[in-house]
């Protein structure tokens, strides 16, 4: 049976055209090298450039280590991916530059950081991982050398991992005393209430954040350096927001499964545009797959058990939610 999944990248890539993909986390759920030959044909097939971050899912549902993993992603034509440094925590922590037209110096940059999978915790607790200390340390020498390859001059960039930050809590929650399971309770001893406040976000959230309770100071690293725009994650799949937290932005993007958990209302992908006229703006545009699946012509309908109708009323369901969103 056609994948759902390898469709909607069909399709999405059909209208985007894109320059490079980005893979989020969560990226093969099953087994074997033949999921890599269905995620990658599509790009494969297109001459389309791709690099990725691990997720939690990764970890957990493949018999090969992170090692391998990556090996298998760098056997086909437009990997970029690669592992800068295989001392630092996790794997396949790089980053891209990206040249300006007449290649005289890097007018962005793309950082990707693995964030790990699960881990425990200093105060007997385990949960999710987080982006460590050496990698936040090699973030801050490499962003110094580009700005000095690049004539004193921040590079504008995007940063990429799968667990979103737990400055998402200070962003779009309440400070609260600790009340045990009625808040949400960090390593470092802050707490938050459970309900978000809507005027601090634009998207939609339709479960909490799962971030790592422990923090290891890499917001405050973006924050210092100043040339992170945002920091994209994929962790919570049924998220779709940008909240700005001390001028850098925190980027949910939907959750494009089909295998893992996920909603027909906000599955899909996200297309990030850069001027190289005005690099240090981005804009971004969620196209979900129930948006391609009512067009004409669209191959989606029918497949995983989805028919026209659930994608119509997701598709319209993801309109009202974000009206609703703005409105608020």
């Amino acid at each position: 049976m056609k994948e759902a999944a390898v469709e909607f990248i069909n399709e999405v890539l059909d209208k985007t055209q894109p320059d490079i993909v980005v893979f989020g986390g969560d990226n093969i759920v099953t087994s074997g090298l033949e999921a890599y030959e269905q995620l990658l044909s599509p790009l494969v097939e297109r001459g389309i450039l791709f690099t990725f971050v691990f997720g939690n899912h990764d970890d957990e549902c493949s018999d090969f280590n992170p090692e391998q993993m990556l090996a298998a992603y760098q056997q086909y034509p437009g990997c970029l991916a690669y592992d800068a440094d295989p001392a630092l925590h996790g794997c396949a922590t790089h980053n891209l530059e990206v040249k300006s037209s007449d290649g005289t110096k890097t007018a962005f940059n793309l950082w990707l950081f693995d964030s790990g999978a699960y881990s425990d915790y200093e105060n007997g607790e385990s949960g999710y991982d987080c982006v460590r200390k050496d990698q936040i340390e090699w973030y801050r020498n490499r962003s110094e050398a580009l700005q000095a390859a690049n004539g004193g001059d921040v590079v504008p960039s995007l940063a990429f991992q799968h667990i979103i930050v737990k400055e998402v809590y200070d962003a779009l929650y309440f400070r609260t005393p600790n009340l045990g399971k009625l808040t949400k309770n960090f390593c470092d001893g802050t707490s938050y209430s459970l309900v978000p406040n809507p005027s601090k976000f634009s998207g939609i959230l339709q479960e909490p954040p799962c971030p790592s309770l422990d923090n290891e100071g890499e917001w405050d690293a973006f924050v210092e350096r100043g040339d992170v725009l945002g920091c994209v994650t994929g962790h919570d799949h049924v998220n779709s927001f940008v909240a700005d937290y001390k001028g850098v932005d925190i980027i949910q993007c939907p959750g494009a499964t089909y295998n893992s958990y996920g909603k027909t209302n906000v599955r899909g992908g996200t297309l990030f545009t850069i001027d190289e006229n005005n690099p240090f703006e981005y804009d971004r545009q969620v196209i979900t797959a129930a948006s391609l699946a009512v067009k004409d012509g669209s191959e989606l309908p029918g497949l995983n058990g989805f028919g026209y109708w659930d994608y119509f009323f997701a598709n319209v369901w993801y309109k009202i939610l974000v009206l609703f969103m703005n409105i608020i």
